[in-house]
């Protein structure tokens, strides 16, 4: 095998293992559309106030489902679901919510790829 075919199967290897982190996602198209679409159930800081029907979305990349402290409303399916919000399993909760997770109290879904992208770009780029 040549050097260079060597390096291509390595490099598409790591392509196929790597997760997806929405680097091509806008995350400033990203903030208008989850003002627009999401942000009337959730906040996008940590400040007191806001929207209180939906848990905040600071840091959510990376944290167990249903596990901000002091928020309330998650559903039984969410609280049981063992999901860890990764790119990947936000991607497919937004897609369809009541699909990823069967009861859940999430009733809007971004069925538009790019939309999500954008929205997942930016509520990544969300830190405490």
């Amino acid at each position: 095998m040549s050097a260079t075919r060597t390096v291509r199967l390595f490099a598409l290897a790591a392509l196929v293992a790597t997760p997806a982190v929405f680097a091509a996602g806008d995350a400033k198209n990203g903030k208008t559309v989850f003002d627009a679409k999401c942000g009337i159930c959730h906040s996008a800081t940590t400040a007191p106030g806001g929207p209180i029907m939906g848990p905040n979305m600071v840091g959510i990349v990376g944290r167990k489902a249903a596990s901000v402290e002091g928020f309330a409303l998650y559903s039984p399916a969410l609280k049981n679901s063992g999901i860890t919000w990764t790119t990947k399993e936000l991607d497919a909760f937004l897609a369809n919510p009541g699909g990823k997770v069967p009861g859940t109290m999430m009733v809007i879904a971004l069925p538009d790829k790019k939309e999500r992208d954008d929205v997942l770009a930016y509520i990544s780029s969300l830190k405490k």
